[in-house]
């Protein structure tokens, strides 16, 4: 099993986590959310062997007051991994008044991806996937690179789009609670579909191999067959 996304470095136990995922046979994509926090996670995790560390620069932590410096320390990092999560945009309420460094950084992160080439990202689009799917297009990213769209909770129209264009997407249980993600998981192609749980949903929850299972399940329930 893969999990597609998972913020292993904000687990206190995260190297128990990664020992039991690798005895379970599970393999983690684990997403950080500032370079800095990419360098520390590096030291946690980089011994083992089923964790896919990414860089991330999570559009929440995306300061205009800093936000130029911290990519270009990401920029520094990039030719050290394949894996680029958590990054992206979110135009939500709580979030909107950081839209224009959130666009700068995303579309500086998604050009040097498109030229380095061969990258995986995982991108969190909040009231924005237009707006990332023409960041990426008009970067060349995902012609040059593999693009999973984290939870995706956009609009009908723009999953047609990031489907057409080869994205892959990661599914996990809050969007599989919502009748719209249960909707999205049926019209996604099986292969472009991914499993995630996006732990730890809150501090003190335990990771669990059990959630990935059932969202599997949940998936193969949902579309009639198995993926």
């Amino acid at each position: 099993m893969y999990d597609a996304h998972v913020h292993l470095d904000f687990m206190s136990n995260g190297e128990e986590v990664a020992r039991d995922a690798a005895a379970a046979g599970v393999r983690l994509l684990a997403a950080t959310v500032t370079p800095q926090g990419f360098v520390a996670a590096r030291e946690r995790f980089g011994t083992f062997d089923n964790v896919d560390l990414g860089l991330g620069l999570h559009p929440w932590w995306v300061e205009p007051d800093r936000a130029t410096a911290d990519v270009d320390v990401f920029l520094e990092l990039l030719p050290e991994t394949q894996f680029v999560s958590e990054i992206g945009l979110d135009f939500g309420k709580r979030h909107l008044e950081t839209r224009a460094a959130q666009t700068e950084a995303f579309t500086r992160i998604a050009r040097a991806c498109a030229e380095a080439g061969g990258k995986t990202l995982s991108i969190h689009a909040v009231h924005a996937a237009g707006d990332a799917i023409d960041i990426l297009e008009e970067a060349g990213t995902l012609e040059s690179c593999t693009c999973i769209f984290h939870w995706f909770t956009g609009p009908s129209d723009q999953l047609k789009r990031a489907i057409a264009a080869g994205c892959l997407f990661s599914v996990g249980t809050r969007m599989l609670a919502t009748g719209k993600g249960r909707e999205y998981v049926k019209a996604i192609p099986a292969d472009q579909l991914l499993t995630e749980t996006d732990a730890p949903p809150e501090q003190g929850v335990p990771y669990s191999f059990a959630e990935l299972r059932a969202e599997l399940e949940r998936v193969n329930e949902l579309r009639g067959r198995f993926v």
